[in-house]
């Protein structure tokens, strides 16, 4: 199975989050009495000791008696408040390997990547909007058109529109500050070269 990294666990050997791999094993609990080879799904009653990924792109070493490449992961436990329905403060611990099923993305995980082929879906959403910005990140993830393929129709006005209304108003604030700056240093100029010219001739 496909995965995605969905923490950064150790971004020095590229296991960040939306680093990818390939499931290569499952290591139960030893509690665990159900067997995952049956063929059958389960319904685990512990965290896995640790799962074996075989990751697409890993600056570690070979570890002993793994394959290259391949390394483990294991259940992380985050802990956090929660406001009870009496309004008392809880602490509630929550384990979960830091990965998740990889066969399609958000623009936001393939941020940095660069993958050999993809398929972009950048029509209109089921909620909320896309940007240019969206579209960009996702259309800039291969090695040219020929490796990445529309998923279906998109709307026009994704690449007619500004980015960013905000921006655009930001981007014209600042070639009106330039504009003021240039006429102000060119008149500064002039009356710095009035004045040592003047200081010549007195002396």
């Amino acid at each position: 199975m496909e995965v995605m990294v969905t923490f950064n666990v150790s971004t020095d050997l590229n296991m960040a989050n939306g680093a990818q791999g390939h499931l290569v094993d499952i290591v139960l609990d030893p509690r665990e009495t159900a067997d995952i080879n049956n063929g059958q799904g389960i319904e685990l009653q512990y965290p896995p000791v640790y799962v074996l990924v075989q990751m697409c792109h890993t600056k570690a070493t070979v570890l002993e008696t793994l394959p290259v490449g391949v390394l483990l992961i294991i259940p992380l436990c985050k802990t956090f408040n929660i406001m009870s329905a009496n309004g008392k403060k809880r602490t509630v611990s929550h384990v979960q390997l830091p990965i998740t099923p990889a066969y399609a993305f958000t623009d936001y995980c393939a941020q940095g990547q660069t993958l050999d082929c993809c398929i972009v879906d950048i029509g209109p959403p089921p909620t909320g909007q896309l940007t240019p910005f969206n579209a960009y990140v996702a259309l800039s993830r291969s090695h040219g058109h020929h490796n990445i393929h529309l998923l279906r129709n998109f709307e026009e006005r994704l690449f007619t529109q500004h980015p960013s209304e905000y921006l655009r108003k930001e981007d014209r604030c600042l070639e009106d500050m330039d504009q003021r700056m240039t006429v102000w240093w060119d008149k500064a100029r002039i009356s710095g070269k009035t004045y040592r010219h003047t200081a010549q001739l007195a002396q």
